[in-house]
C-alpha cells in the first residue's frame, strides 16, 4: 500500500516537474475563482498496474488567490464507482461466490492548497488537501449482501496535478489528475482524471 501510494506520487511529480517554472505571471486575471469538472476514475486500491478508469466523477470547486502563486481551494464532487468486491471472485466456506457488478457513490467535500508555475502559454500547478467522503452503497441483491460495502463517512486526503489553458483573459480550460487516499473500510484509492473549466473574478 506505501509502494502503491508513492508510485502514484512519483507519476503525479513527473507529469509536473518536467517544465515547472516559478514565474510572475501566474496566467488567469483575479482573485475568486469558480469552476467545474467532469471525468473518469480508476479505482487503484488493489492493483496500481489495472489501468481501467472505467468510472466516473463530477465535481466544482471555488477558489482564492491568497498569494500571487497560491490557491485555496474548496471542492465539492461526487465519484460513480464500483464497490469493493464488485465483479470479482470471493471465497467463502462454502466455495467461491461469483459477484456481480454492484455500484455505490462516494460524495467528497475537500480543502487544500494548488501553488501555480506559468509556463508561457499555460499555468501548470500542484495541490493538496484533506477532505470528507461519504460512501453510498446501491441495494445489493440478497445472495450478496453479505459482500456489500457499508454506509461510512471518513476522512481521506488527495493531492495531484493541474494544467489551465487560458481562453479569455479571466477563463480557462482545466485538466486535472488527483490520487484520492479513503480511509473507508476497506481502505480505497481512487486516481481521478478530469477535465473542466473555470472563470475568475
Amino acid at each position: 500500500m506505501i509502494r502503491r501510494t508513492i508510485a502514484v506520487g512519483a507519476l503525479l511529480w513527473a507529469v509536473l516537474a518536467s517544465g515547472a517554472r516559478a514565474q510572475g505571471n501566474v496566467g488567469l486575471s483575479g482573485n475568486v475563482g469558480v469552476g467545474a469538472s467532469i471525468g473518469l476514475v480508476d479505482d487503484i486500491s488493489a492493483d496500481f498496474s489495472s489501468g481501467s478508469f472505467k468510472h466516473s466523477d463530477v465535481n466544482g470547486w471555488v477558489d482564492y488567490r491568497f498569494e500571487k502563486s497560491s490557491l485555496l481551494r474548496l471542492t465539492f464532487g461526487s465519484m460513480r464507482i464500483a464497490q469493493t468486491h464488485s465483479q470479482s471472485t470471493v471465497e467463502t466456506p462454502d466455495g467461491p461466490v461469483e459477484v456481480p457488478l454492484i455500484k455505490e457513490r462516494v460524495g467528497y467535500v475537500t480543502v487544500g492548497a494548488s501553488y501555480l508555475f506559468w509556463e508561457g502559454w499555460f499555468s501548470s500547478g500542484i495541490f493538496g488537501g484533506i477532505g470528507g467522503y461519504r460512501v453510498t452503497p446501491d441495494e445489493v441483491p440478497p445472495p450478496y449482501t453479505a459482500f456489500a460495502d457499508q454506509k461510512q463517512t471518513v476522512f481521506g486526503w488527495h493531492f495531484g496535478t493541474e494544467a489551465i489553458f487560458r481562453v479569455y483573459k479571466s477563463s480557462g480550460i482545466v485538466l486535472r489528475l488527483t490520487y484520492h487516499n479513503v480511509s473507508a473500510t476497506p481502505h480505497r484509492q481512487f486516481l481521478n482524471a478530469n477535465t473542466g473549466a473555470v472563470v475568475r473574478f
